[in-house]
């Protein structure tokens, strides 16, 4: 008899409470820190909260990958239970996160970790994939199997409104921060789907709303 599949994956997937509800995703934040304090993802920090503490105190918050063992916290009681269980990560690039699953999984029989190979709305995109396939009954195995295709064909990018976060997390010198400025350049940033890391694509010039009709 085929066991249930439950469909895990870390906060930075970005569906809304609505997808995350019709899909049945159980969703693991991660953390954030903001100078001594540590907040979970989506839980009791927003972004809107990040963005006005930045603006109060110019302090970029930072996060921190989930350890193993709060993997295995969170997925062993659907294993106890007799499931299986898919659990999708960030960009295996971008974070500990997916390295630090499949430890748990590895301690965990019937567990499986997905490197989505991707952040934000591109692993969205994978965690409703393999909820599609849930629902059909497949079992975790053939998925997670079917899941490297998708991850394969999945091609996220976005435009960059300011350097300014950039520079203050260390990612672009303040030069290059005031050329982009001074010039209006809105770049693009294009996200390599064989491990979640990130390059820059095209610039755009000229306001953001002229930048992403031109994107």
């Amino acid at each position: 008899m085929a066991k249930n599949v439950i469909l895990c994956a870390d906060s930075t997937c970005d569906l809304s409470q609505e997808l995350v509800e019709k899909y049945h995703v159980h969703i693991r934040p991660l953390n954030v820190i903001e100078g001594d304090k540590s907040f979970l993802d989506g839980v009791d920090i927003a972004p809107d909260d990040i963005y006005r503490n930045y603006r109060e105190t110019g302090l970029l918050p930072k996060t921190a990958a989930t350890s193993v063992g709060a993997y295995i916290d969170f997925c062993k009681p659907f294993i106890d239970d007799g499931n299986e269980v898919i659990f999708i990560n960030l960009g295996s690039a971008l974070s500990a996160s997916h390295q630090n699953c499949r430890l748990a999984a590895a301690e965990l029989p019937g567990m499986y970790a997905v490197d989505s190979c991707n952040l934000s709305t591109g692993s969205g995109l994978v965690v409703i994939e393999a909820a599609e396939r849930i629902a059909k009954g497949m079992a975790a195995a053939d998925i997670v199997t079917e899941l490297q295709t998708v991850i394969s064909k999945v091609s996220a990018s976005f435009v960059i409104d300011t350097l300014e976060f950039l520079y203050k997390g260390g990612r672009c010198s303040a030069l290059a921060m005031f050329g982009a400025n001074m010039l209006h350049f809105k770049p693009s940033i294009k996200v390599d789907n064989t491990d979640g890391s990130m390059s820059v694509g095209k610039k755009y010039r000229g306001s953001l709303e002229k930048a992403l009709t031109d994107y």
